[in-house]
């Protein structure tokens, strides 16, 4: 006969899903993360990729949770604007000068920032983040990142492609 002990070991169908660590630790002695690989080499993963590329952003808003979130939502919404073009930036722009105290000449030197550094870092990587979830714990940070590619390696756009606008120039 099974007990509420043993139904807790079991892992089910495909087993426990495990949330990626953001690599630093939220506390006095935290260490820096490893750069992660390029999306060349094996083990790419977009969380470590997005952590990378708001290190700046995150380092800015220290130990505050609600920082590290809004932190990780802006850094984000650069992401996509970039990866999308000079519409969607705008439009990204526009989202950021209407939080409370922000000026142009702070956007203008964030998104250059973040411009910069993602084609320092990543020219080639093309994933549009659809939805993250940032979980903190007694240890540290959990962050959880659904993506999709939008120019997968090895995938030639063709004419009528670009004509309809399926896939960015």
């Amino acid at each position: 006969m099974s007990s509420p002990r043993k139904r807790r070991c079991t892992r089910g169908a495909f087993g426990k899903p495990k949330a990626r660590v953001i690599g630093r630790i939220l506390r006095e002695n935290n260490k820096k993360a490893a750069e992660p690989p390029s999306p060349t080499e094996g083990g790419f993963n977009i969380s470590d990729t997005l952590i990378n590329f708001a290190r700046p952003v995150i380092d800015q808003a220290g130990n505050n949770h609600t920082a590290i979130r809004g932190a990780m939502n802006v850094a984000i919404l650069v992401w996509n604007a970039l990866i999308d073009g000079e519409k969607a930036m705008s439009d990204a722009k526009e989202k950021l000068l209407a939080l409370p105290g922000a000026t142009p000449e702070q956007i203008e030197e964030l998104t250059e920032l973040l411009a910069a550094r993602k084609t320092e870092l990543y020219p080639d990587v093309k994933q549009l983040v659809r939805d993250y979830s940032l979980n903190f714990t007694k240890h540290g940070a959990k962050i959880r990142i659904s993506s999709i590619n939008i120019a997968p390696p090895g995938v030639e756009k063709t004419g009528i492609a670009a004509q309809l606008g399926a896939i960015p120039q």
